[in-house]
């Protein structure tokens, strides 16, 4: 029985490789300088356990330790583990903003981990262990991109379903950010990344001190990004003819359209003044790029800094502390403001190319009264813990610890402000009336002022103490070795404040206890089986109370081959943001034809939410022959069944284009019913007048939704040595077998896996390299599979995409005496430069959660130890 996990295992794939298979003595390592240290405790937490010394029984952990993250090109944690085929670009991210999986609702582009494609808000991220703050404007996922990469030791990913263990959101799996202990020294590093039209700097430094009884490691890393515009990528357009596509420019341009009787006219380049029915040509449009000045990435500048401190107070007891701040502050290029409105004949300005009497709408640009727009948010975060470890004898140890976490966002968006709109349109002065047929922005400064006054604000703080005691230890022994037992409590109290558009301040209390036990049932010399049991009870104040077991078993009928399995069950209750107050939007949807409307989007949180709740079970197999020294083989299967699942149907912007969503769209709804929801306030920007509103969709968070899902992981590598040197290859590849959901209530499981906006049944990253002395180097083969574009008719076939990355290292061992190495890098993403493949998504020539905008991309690095 390897209850001491530092005996046996190690890093399936060799250094660099970026993709590890975390057994036991990977998750033992330490840092001390640039090496290990080899007086490491003989029993440590491992994740998917609370027992120490006890490797998860039955669920696979993927590890990622400081070689891989060294021997990364990426710039933060986040995009350290995207990098592995488990983790989907589903969700938050800051390079998709579409109403897809609620991109849209990320409005400080923050970005999170979505394991096996079930959500950013179904993988939950600890940091040692530990719970930390939510972040995201609704506060639904943790940004791993907050901790610098040079405090960290090794990430750990179980994904596996794991509510047995740590509570709620471990659905999908668990993401462990360990940070350095018993580093000693100094490291510092600086990269510079570039590629056509965009940038990137980055710089960090760690310092670590250990001395008899305990250590110190404070890290810090700055980070900035420029913007990278759309008009530098062709791909990022909403002209789709060069594609072979339709041109879907919008019709609210500069100068604009007007539209009388269903007839459009294209308003001609102007002052605007003294315009005649004679000027206009009935059925012309002018056209805008609603990209025009827009950015495919946002800017962001981030500031950040972590600390571990252990002292030990007497043989048996030890004092941990540790804890991160960070900043970010980001920009998001975004093109000029616009607007649909009605002209009334008392407009100074006013014309009529159609029938004298009829309606006169036009749909205008303010860029040039405005200019293109930036959009400007920010977040900060901290999270501190500090605890006592203590031996209580008869190798039981105990802990007691409080943690505290913090974040707050802010993001502005100007908007139009329609009251002022409106009185300026009916203004008979031509003074200060506002003239929208004019091309020249020669309106009156204080008008436009007045009419841009209004704003969309994120607003949001999120604040959580915990804090709780747990025990563990031997029980009894078998023939095969010791039962062991876990127990703890915890208190979780979290505040959430929603100040922006509408204010709201929400509280929760959750009451937790826990239990774990490890049962060997064979051991010694020959074969080896293991079990484990685990159950944790949640109590909230506000959503009920849940039970969650989690079982698992590890075979070993050799010493080179471990057979495994898990089975439990899983949930995530609604988030504080779920449950909160409602608010409702004007703005406007594509119907079937690809024309704009005007809809009453009604959005926000729903009080009678319930957690969400799911199944999950896996088999696996490890095989490190002994015959083929280097060889390392895994394969799982998952399966996952999840139900009562929080969504939000009508967050689509082709929502009036989808048949199934027919229910909670109401198409020229009555205008007592417009009324009546204006009436009712919380609105961001209501309708000028009731008549415009083409639709009701209704699109607030409802538990409606259900997702079954069941698919095989594989990670392989071999590493050889010869007289030269060294190489490796290996390959870390998920096949999802099906991924079938609904979103309404009483529909049937439809099957979405390889559609856009949705899981590619095959990703793959696989890799080749060799060192030779102190160089080293290592390709990639990055791909991503074909799918169906099923959101246009004829369903566009998008095939697949490979792209190779190179990764070049060269190290001096003690090229000074004050330095113990120094490495320079050579980081080339995407060589060949290849243009993701055509998809007309939405308005976009391309599908930005399933390929990266910035192509081709050359960083170069320098790291020292000292």
């Amino acid at each position: 029985m390897r209850s001491n996990i530092k005996t046996k295992c190690g890093t399936l794939l060799g250094s660099g490789s970026l993709v590890a298979l975390c057994l036991p003595v990977a998750a033992m390592a330490q840092d001390a300088g640039a090496g290990i240290e080899e007086d490491a405790p003989p029993a440590i937490i491992v994740t998917g356990s609370r027992i120490r010394g006890i490797e998860p029984t039955g669920s696979p952990v993927i590890g990622l330790g400081r070689e891989d993250i060294e021997a990364s090109s990426a710039s933060t944690t986040t995009e350290l583990l995207s990098e592995l085929p488990q983790v989907f670009n589903f969700g938050a991210t800051d390079a998709s903003f579409t109403s897809a999986n609620n991109q849209n609702a990320n409005r400080t582009f923050g970005t999170g981990i979505n394991l096996r494609g079930l959500g950013t808000e179904s993988t939950l991220t600890l940091l040692d262990g530990r719970r930390l703050p939510a972040a995201g404007t609704q506060s639904q996922f943790f940004d791993p991109s907050v901790i610098p990469t040079m405090a960290i030791a090794r990430l750990e990913v179980l994904a596996d379903g794991s509510s047995g263990i740590y509570g709620s959101d471990a659905v999908g799996g668990v993401v462990n950010i360990l940070l350095r202990k018993n580093f000693d020294g100094a490291e510092a590093m600086g990269r510079v990344k570039f590629a056509d039209g965009f940038e990137e700097y980055q710089a960090g430094l760690v310092l670590g001190k250990t001395w008899g009884t305990g250590s110190i490691m404070v890290a810090g890393e700055y980070n900035d990004r420029g913007i990278l515009f759309a008009a530098d990528r062709d791909f990022y357009t909403d002209d789709l003819r060069p594609f072979g596509g339709p041109d879907l420019r919008s019709a609210n341009a500069a100068p604009g359209n007007i539209t009388v009787g269903g007839v459009t006219y294209a308003i001609p380049t102007g002052d605007g003044e003294n315009l005649t029915a004679g000027d206009f040509t009935a059925g012309t449009r002018n056209l805008q790029s609603a990209y025009l000045g827009a950015g495919a990435l946002p800017a962001q500048e981030r500031y950040s800094a972590a600390a571990t401190f252990e002292q030990e107070i007497t043989q048996s007891i030890e004092f941990y502390a540790q804890g991160f701040y960070a900043e970010r502050d980001g920009t998001l290029a975004a093109s000029a403001l616009a607007a649909q409105f009605d002209v009334p004949t008392s407009n100074p300005f006013y014309v009529n190319p159609g029938a004298p009497g009829e309606r006169v709408t036009v749909s205008y640009s303010f860029v040039n009264e405005l200019g293109f727009e930036r959009n400007p948010s920010s977040q900060q975060a901290y999270h501190i813990t500090g605890g006592l470890n203590a031996q209580l004898g008869a190798d039981w140890s105990g802990n007691v610890f409080y943690a505290y976490g913090h974040d707050k966002e802010r993001s502005f968006d100007r908007r139009i402000d329609n009251a002022a709109l409106t009185a300026a349109l009916a203004d008979p002065d031509p003074a200060t009336a506002f003239n929208p047929f004019s091309s020249t922005g020669n309106n009156n400064p204080a008008t436009i002022a007045a009419i841009a006054g209004g704003s969309f604000r994120v607003d949001t703080n999120y604040g959580i103490h915990e804090y709780g005691v747990s025990v563990d230890g031997p029980v009894t022994s078998l023939p095969a070795g010791e039962i062991r037992l876990a127990l703890g409590a915890s208190r979780q109290e979290i505040n959430f404040q929603d100040l922006a558009p509408f204010q709201s301040d929400f509280d929760r209390k959750i009451n937790s206890v826990f239990g774990e036990v490890f049962v060997p049932i064979i051991g010694g010399e020959g074969p080896e089986l293991n079990l484990s049991a685990a159950v944790r009870y949640d109590d909230y104040n506000d959503v009920g109370d849940t039970l969650n077991p989690k079982f698992g078993v590890t075979f070993r009928p050799v010493e080179s081959l471990t057979l495994r399995g898990s089975y439990g069950t899983s949930f995530r209750a609604p988030t504080l943001s779920d449950t909160g107050l409602p608010f409702n939007q004007y703005t406007q949807f594509v119907d079937g034809s690809n024309v704009l409307r005007n809809v009453l989007f009604l959005r926000g949180g729903n009080p009678d939410l319930q957690p969400e709740e799911a199944t999950t079970w896996s088999l696996g197999a490890d095989w490190q022959p002994d015959t083929v020294p280097g060889l390392s083989l895994s394969v799982t299967y998952y399966n996952v069944d999840y139900t009562n699942r929080i969504a939000t149907p009508g967050n689509d912007r082709l929502a009036l284009q989808k048949p199934e969503l027919a229910t909670i769209v109401t198409l020229d709804p009555p205008i007592d019913l417009v009324n009546e929801i204006v009436a009712g306030g919380l609105f961001s920007a209501p309708p000028a007048a009731p008549e415009d509103v083409y639709a009701i969709v209704d699109g607030r968070k409802v538990n409606l939704g259900a997702n079954k899902t069941d698919g095989l992981e594989f990670i392989g590598s071999y590493e050889g040595f010869t007289d030269w040197g060294s190489w490796r290859v290996g390959v870390n590849a998920t096949k999802i077998l099906s991924f079938d959901r609904t979103i309404i209530s009483g529909t049937p499981l439809r099957d979405v896996l390889d559609t856009i906006n949705n899981p590619a049944s095959f990703v793959a990253r696989a890799y080749a390299g060799a060192e030779v002395g102190g160089l080293s180097g290592t390709v990639f083969v990055n791909h991503y599979g074909s799918y169906d574009n099923d959101s246009v008719t004829p369903i566009q076939d998008v095939p697949a995409h490979t792209e190779f990355d190179l990764a070049l290292r060269y190290t001096l061992e003690q090229p000074f005496a004050f330095a113990e190495n120094i490495t320079l890098s050579l980081d080339v993403q995407d060589i060949f430069d290849n243009d993701p493949p055509y998809v007309q998504n939405g308005n976009l020539a391309f599908d930005p959660n399933a390929h990266s905008p910035i192509g081709r991309t050359i960083a170069v690095g320098l790291r020292a130890g000292f």
